[in-house]
């Protein structure tokens, strides 16, 4: 794993972002505020609200965003103000060089899920999944403050205590590997490509929205016969909706799954407010009874 640049605080400069889908000012307005009130400084990208319709802007100019960010001597934290479309069609033109030269934070979500999956096979740089200014970075979000601490590297754990649900223990045991996660579908997106993950070992979380069973029980398949689920040691099931409604997908699971893998579903994260920041890409040990998730700082060892 490669380590992060250790980040200021207060006062820290964030690089914002719209490498998939177009936003507006309006639509995040309530994260802006939260950027503002939690004592971020924000630097606009120059095609942050842009709009050409599936997409924010075209790949170039996205990129123009993104690797501008990296260069940049005040920016210390690169955030995507949403998800939507289009981070895939970015991967293999990044400059993957200049990540390695400026291991900045990165905070994505949804179909961001494909570009920090590409950062850490390509240069092993771990990210942070979750926190969109459209829904989740709000007062709102009764994680909040919890996300904030795991983006400055401060907490380095959830336990059953942290949360404000209790997680189900559909399958006992313990586990270690790479804590690893995201969007589901835009995780199967990246089979067959050179962006695939080929950790041996991986603790994998992963939720959905707006995905009937029947297309859900698909993509679970497709991973079965690809074999990934014979690298995963340990299954976080997180926030499953479809039109506001949360979806029971564990007998999908169960069904491709192997034997004697700890499983656990009603873990808070996915596609609603309130939902954590996950680290993505750090080493991390899982365990059942009582149920906790640790990981290894993703910053130099100053910030820890």
């Amino acid at each position: 794993m490669r380590k992060l640049h250790p980040i200021s605080w207060p006062g820290t400069t964030v690089g914002l972002i719209a490498p998939a889908g177009p936003v507006s000012e309006k639509a995040i307005d309530r994260g802006l505020n939260t950027l503002e009130r939690q004592q971020f400084r924000v630097r606009p990208g120059r095609f942050l609200f842009s709009n050409r319709g599936w997409v924010s802007a075209t790949v170039a100019e996205r990129l123009q965003d993104l690797h501008g960010f990296l260069n940049h001597p005040d920016v210390q934290v690169i955030w995507a103000a949403r998800g939507g479309y289009g981070s895939i069609q970015l991967i293999d033109q990044l400059d993957y060089h200049l990540f390695t030269r400026y291991p900045k934070p990165f905070i994505g979500f949804s179909d961001l899920t494909a570009l920090q999956w590409a950062l850490f096979q390509k240069i092993q740089l771990p990210s942070f999944s979750g926190f969109t200014l459209l829904s989740q970075f709000t007062p709102e979000n009764p994680y909040l403050a919890m996300g904030l601490e795991v983006l400055r590297g401060q907490r380095r754990e959830f336990s059953r205590r942290d949360l404000h649900e209790d997680v189900i223990v559909l399958r006992p045991g313990q586990a270690r590997g790479t804590l690893i996660g995201g969007t589901l579908s835009i995780i199967c997106s990246l089979l067959g490509t050179p962006f695939w993950l080929k950790a041996s070992d991986c603790i994998l979380y992963i939720e959905e929205v707006n995905e009937p069973l029947y297309r859900i029980d698909r993509m679970l398949q497709q991973l079965k016969l690809a074999g990934f689920f014979q690298q995963v040691k340990a299954l976080i099931l997180g926030k499953f909706l479809y039109d506001d409604s949360f979806q029971d997908v564990h007998p999908l699971v169960e069904a491709v799954l192997p034997e004697h893998i700890p499983l656990v579903m009603n873990f808070p994260y996915g596609h609603l407010a309130a939902s954590l920041l996950m680290p993505l890409g750090v080493p991390a040990q899982f365990s059942t009874s009582p149920f906790r998730l640790q990981w290894e700082s993703p910053y130099h060892l100053r910030n820890s």
